[in-house]
């Protein structure tokens, strides 16, 4: 039996593809959602056969449409609304702490905490009927965890747009503010995002992880002293059984093994 309802989880090549199953729902994020990919994206974290993570919605309509607002109202006590939220807080945590490489796949609506879970991928592939936005403000309601990834990835003017008007905006533009990596066509985006991914997981499954985790901190790490940790950091990495195999393999002109 599967142990997820709301979503779909399948590992192929060294590839995991997690999909958000609530296509009737435009992908909405309701509890029984949140939990579920927090719970995949903490055990592909741990999964060492795992070299990327393709994370889409079901359908070409929504990648997703934020946080289910029937859910949401049906819930309206203070601490019933606080641990709603920190749910969220706590999947957008899992997505950037995982220390596999994270691709969003794009179609169709990306809304409010859809927004999020794109801000805290590392590489976005948006369709071109692609459509972002923050549109919490229409309804009452403030963009503030979503705001703290995408200050990571678009400007503050761009974001100040997004969070204060709510208005929508196409794959291009969210291209142009820095919110996706590449826009392509729909009939291509599945083909093309699995090339990505399968790109990334034939690297070195521990240099990609290396990778991931020091990108992360670097954005976070105001120490001036921090590039000579990376230094030892990178000397380390430099004497693993896969680096010496990379290096070889490079040396000899054939594919290394992982």
């Amino acid at each position: 039996m599967s142990l997820y309802s709301q979503i779909t989880v399948k590992i192929e090549a060294n590839v995991a593809t997690v999909t958000i199953n609530r296509p009737q729902a435009r992908n909405a994020l309701n509890s029984q959602t949140i939990q579920e990919l927090t719970n995949a994206f903490m055990t592909l974290a741990a999964d060492h056969n795992v070299n990327a993570i393709l994370l889409r919605g079901a359908g070409s309509e929504a990648f997703c449409a934020g946080a289910d607002l029937q859910e949401l109202r049906g819930n309206s006590s203070p601490d019933s609304r606080r641990s709603f939220f920190e749910s969220i807080a706590n999947l957008v945590r899992s997505i950037e702490n995982c220390p596999v490489p994270v691709v969003a796949m794009v179609c169709g609506f990306a809304m409010a905490g859809g927004l999020g879970l794109v801000a805290a991928s590392d590489i976005v592939i948006a369709a071109d009927n692609a459509v972002f936005a923050l549109p919490e403000v229409n309804v009452g309601l403030a963009p503030l965890i979503v705001s703290e990834p995408l200050t990571n990835s678009m400007s503050q003017r761009g974001l100040a747009y997004l969070s204060l008007t709510g208005e929508r905006i196409s794959a291009d533009d969210a291209l142009r503010f820095g919110l996706v990596t590449k826009v392509v066509k729909l009939d291509q985006i599945t083909e093309q995002t699995q090339q990505i991914c399968q790109t990334i997981a034939s690297k070195g499954p521990s240099a990609l992880r290396h990778t991931k985790t020091a990108l992360r901190e670097i954005r976070l790490n105001n120490d001036a002293d921090f590039i000579y940790q990376l230094a030892d950091r990178s000397a380390l990495v430099s004497l693993s059984t896969e680096a010496n195999e990379g290096m070889s393999a490079f040396a000899e002109k054939r594919p290394p093994k992982w």
